[in-house]
């Protein structure tokens, strides 16, 4: 698959570890496998469940991860302009000192209107109902509050990256 056919993420998170943890859940999947393995949780999970029928590919991404509201805006803008947007942002709430994700969603939606925008935070600042008033359409926008599990969290990349423009999933808040 050429690189400029594979689906582009953006991750947008004021706390690098939160940005780690985001890199080992979408990046590190060879890493992840090897450590199962070596940790001999593969072998554990067949003896459990019974042997793994045929695994789906992975997905693979292009991620751009970036720690402001105002970077994700100027790189929602570029990708724009270059042609290759983003299939979905995952979007942090608090990102002091700069705007918010709130305001950050406002500005990338008004950019790119079929953008899928994942509100990911931990705090009840604005509800899913506020988001929606400047980043809907509801197909359009997921509110996931954290803490978000590993799985859940490579589920709806894999949905968001795969879907069809104009049909993709409607998955509201988790």
């Amino acid at each position: 698959m050429s690189e400029r056919r594979k689906p582009r993420l953006l991750v947008v998170d004021d706390d690098l570890g939160v940005i780690a943890a985001y890199r080992l859940v979408l990046e590190k999947v060879t890493d992840r496998r090897a450590a199962q393995s070596m940790f001999g949780i593969d072998a554990l999970e067949t003896e459990l469940f019974g042997p793994k029928t045929a695994q789906e590919p992975q997905q693979e991404w292009r991620i751009t991860f970036l720690d402001q509201g105002i970077d994700a805006v100027k790189a929602v803008q570029w990708a724009v302009d270059d042609g290759d947007p983003f299939s979905a942002i995952f979007l942090d709430v608090r990102m002091p000192p700069g705007i918010d994700g709130y305001e950050a969603a406002e500005q990338i939606r008004k950019l790119d209107p079929s953008v899928h925008i994942v509100i990911v935070t931990g705090y009840s600042d604005y509800t899913y109902e506020d988001f929606l008033e400047i980043a809907g359409p509801p197909s359009q926008l997921t509110y996931m509050p954290k803490p978000v599990w590993p799985d859940q969290l490579r589920n709806v990349a894999q949905i968001l990256s795969t879907e069809k423009k104009d049909h993709r999933v409607q998955l509201g808040t988790f």
